[in-house]
């Protein structure tokens, strides 16, 4: 007997919740499956996660509208930035911003990933017209009216639109034969936690170096912030191997005058970064968000962004498509939806490339040109605002 469902959504991470918790406000009956899911139950109040993200301006709006902003500040895991600062190691290019320089309270937040997905699943549990298998999903098949997704436990889910919501190696993307373009960015991300002899003081740095990129993310204690070391993959392996000594000392010697010494709080982990776009975001009574649909560099901070404004637009069109009496899994009806989303993402990829290409060796030529393009938009206010509304799309 097959259990009918409105959405189904294959993935229970960020950007799979908060899919599902938006669209729980409607009258709509929904279903996460994700094996992994109930590791969301609690957090640590004394532990600091590893991963953390920088949340823009239109992802804490639709926090808002979710309704766990306030359980998130309540925690007060939530770190505003209220200044950013770039500069080039043994070079003269440099950017800063500071929100009060542009009428605003902060240019952002950053918040631990597990603090994000333990509220949402929290919002997710308390739903009745939520339905959470914690289950692998292992077949899928269409036709006209529904989609079928056979799970490990026997259950078949019938719905009227299957979301791919689980990652960068989207086990729905790969049963759709849905293909990807893919560029390797040559990089490697070594992510930890560290704690900075120099308090952050709510400023977001960033330092640009010949073999990769060195980020400070401002945690909720003064002197915590979560480092994204993004480098060639042989440096970073090498990075990772080191003892805690060896890598404190290797990162104090990029980065020493702006943090001070660093002292490692959590274990290194190692991520290869690629950039990714599927050819398709939509199939027939299938929608790809968030990792499923695109990956990109994170030395902007945006990837988690990209999938939250999927996950917004989303759940407007298949708002507007029910207040409208139309079929919700509809090709026809999703167009508009990838085409304003293929589009954005488009220009983010565009947008990290060409700054990882202009940052990346120490040729003479990109040496100007980045020193004289990143210092001319320092000094051009108009310029500099402009940059800053769009990264928090506001």
């Amino acid at each position: 007997m097959n259990i009918q469902f409105d959405v189904a959504i294959v993935g229970g991470g960020l950007v799979g919740l908060a899919t599902a918790c938006a669209l729980s406000q409607y009258a709509l009956k929904i279903a996460i499956i994700d094996t992994k899911i109930h590791q969301h139950q609690s957090f640590s109040q004394n532990e600091i996660g590893i991963r953390a993200s920088a949340i823009n301006g239109a992802s804490q709006h639709y926090f808002s509208q979710i309704g766990i902003w306030n359980d998130l500040c309540a925690s007060k895991r939530v770190q505003e930035f209220t200044e950013i600062g770039v500069w080039e190691k043994n070079g003269q290019a440099h950017l800063s911003a500071h929100a009060k320089d542009y009428g605003y309270s902060n240019l952002g937040y950053i918040i631990e990933n597990n603090i994000i997905s333990h509220y949402l699943y929290q919002y997710a549990l308390n739903c009745s017209n939520i339905n959470i298998y914690n289950c692998e999903a292992i077949d899928c098949a269409f036709n006209d009216d529904f989609a079928f997704l056979t799970l490990a436990n026997k259950a078949i889910l019938q719905t009227k639109l299957l979301i791919g919501a689980d990652g960068a190696h989207s086990w729905v993307r790969q049963r759709k034969n849905i293909s990807v373009f893919e560029r390797d960015y040559l990089h490697h991300a070594v992510i930890t936690t560290v704690e900075t002899e120099y308090p952050h003081q709510s400023c977001a740095r960033q330092i640009f170096y010949p073999n990769g990129i060195v980020a400070f993310l401002p945690l909720w204690q003064a002197n915590k912030s979560c480092l994204v070391w993004s480098t060639k993959p042989d440096n970073a392996t090498s990075l990772a191997s080191l003892s805690e000594s060896e890598f404190s000392d290797e990162l104090f010697r990029l980065t020493g005058d702006k943090v001070g010494q660093c002292q490692l709080i959590n274990p290194r982990m190692v991520f290869p970064l690629k950039a990714r776009i599927a050819r398709q975001f939509i199939q027939h009574r299938l929608v790809l968000i968030g990792d499923a649909a695109h990956t990109i560099h994170p030395l902007a901070g945006q990837g988690v962004n990209l999938g939250f404004q999927d996950s917004t637009l989303l759940v407007s069109t298949i708002k507007t498509l029910i207040d409208e009496q139309k079929d919700i899994g509809l090709v026809c009806n999703l167009k508009p939806f990838q085409f304003t989303r293929r589009k954005d993402t488009l220009v983010m990829l565009a947008a990290m490339q060409t700054i990882q290409d202009m940052f990346n060796g120490d040729n003479l030529l990109k040496k100007m040109i980045r020193t004289v393009g990143m210092n001319t938009i320092d000094c051009c206010s108009p310029i500099k605002k402009q940059i800053i509304k769009y990264a928090m799309r506001i």
